[in-house]
């Protein structure tokens, strides 16, 4: 008797995980989205308010323009990577479980912002970034930069 009382027990609780389980990981997919997307949009904003202030070059001898000194981010290993301005990566950013990243505009390019805070026509153009969980397409969000320098979120 007792054997079929914890039986009973079992079924019931995995009836109750099946139906929960679902939605639990819908409730997920939306606030990990959400987090990952509104940091990507912090860091690209922090890149581009330094851009604004080192995206200047600087003029060596005899009139002789040397490299920018600006922030990049690239997409690489499922997050992103901030590199300094001369070539060593400053952090790398590895997103929540689950979720993923991928550039639907100017795939495998670097994200690299001009002196007045515009995208770099050298290496990016307007960019759209898709964060997504796999299988949840409905919470998926994206990250709009345009040419006009404007960072905004996209539902849906």
């Amino acid at each position: 008797m007792a054997l079929l009382n914890v039986l009973l027990a079992l079924s019931l609780i995995a009836t109750l995980l099946s139906v929960a389980l679902p939605h639990a990981l819908s409730l997920y997919a939306r606030a990990a989205t959400e987090y990952e997307a509104m940091y990507l949009i912090g860091e690209l904003r922090r890149i581009q308010s330094i851009s604004r202030t080192t995206a200047m070059p600087l003029y060596m001898f005899q009139d002789r323009r040397s490299w920018e000194r600006v922030p990049r981010l690239r997409f690489e290993d499922g997050g992103y990577t901030i590199h300094r301005p001369f070539g060593a990566s400053a952090r790398s950013h590895t997103p929540l479980p689950l979720v993923r990243f991928e550039q639907l505009t100017m795939e495998n390019t670097r994200i690299v912002f001009h002196r007045n805070g515009e995208l770099s026509d050298t290496w990016s153009h307007n960019m759209t970034i898709l964060v997504y969980v796999p299988g949840q397409k409905a919470s998926a969000l994206r990250v709009v930069i345009d040419r006009a320098a404007r960072i905004r979120l996209q539902r849906g």
